[in-house]
């Protein structure tokens, strides 16, 4: 009996400690789920001569859910799709993803709902990524719609 009452003694300051801890943790990633966006909305593209630029209609951003859980859906002109002439970049608030393929054609979906002449593409951003903004609390940046860049370039050469 002696022996029960000593762990019973030890084991409660200890389990009040990670009480503690994981509460602070759990504030802690309240406060950076809910940030408000840091930086304003850039009107302009960031691209230059042969480059084109098109803001996400709209961004899923919900990484807890694991893979193919963040993701921007943007409305492409069609003359850029299908097309081996140029490639494509992710932007994001000095965040730049080279989109794998030869051509920014992979990823389209439900082309019935795009604006006619059209065509709308979903671009997916690494969860590690996702987490990072999270971290160094750019979380409600990648969150808004207008920081999203699908950038389409010229491929030269």
């Amino acid at each position: 009996m002696n022996q029960t009452n000593q762990r019973n003694q030890i084991n409660k300051p200890a389990w009040f400690i990670l009480f503690c801890i994981l509460s602070v943790l759990l504030a802690t990633a309240t406060v950076l789920l809910n940030m408000p966006p840091l930086t304003d909305c850039h009107s302009e593209a960031p691209v230059v001569a042969g480059q084109y630029g098109f803001r996400a209609t709209q961004t899923v951003v919900q990484p807890w859910q694991g893979p193919h859980h963040v993701y921007g859906t943007f409305s492409v002109p069609d003359r850029y799709w299908r097309d081996r002439l140029y490639t494509a970049r992710l932007k994001i608030q000095g965040f730049t993803e080279e989109l794998p393929g030869t051509s920014p054609e992979g990823g389209d979906i439900d082309n019935d709902r795009a604006d006619p002449g059209h065509y709308i593409k979903r671009v997916y951003l690494p969860t590690r990524t996702a987490l990072w903004f999270l971290l160094t609390g750019r979380f409600g940046d990648l969150k808004m719609p207008c920081h999203w860049w699908l950038v389409i370039a010229d491929r030269t050469g």
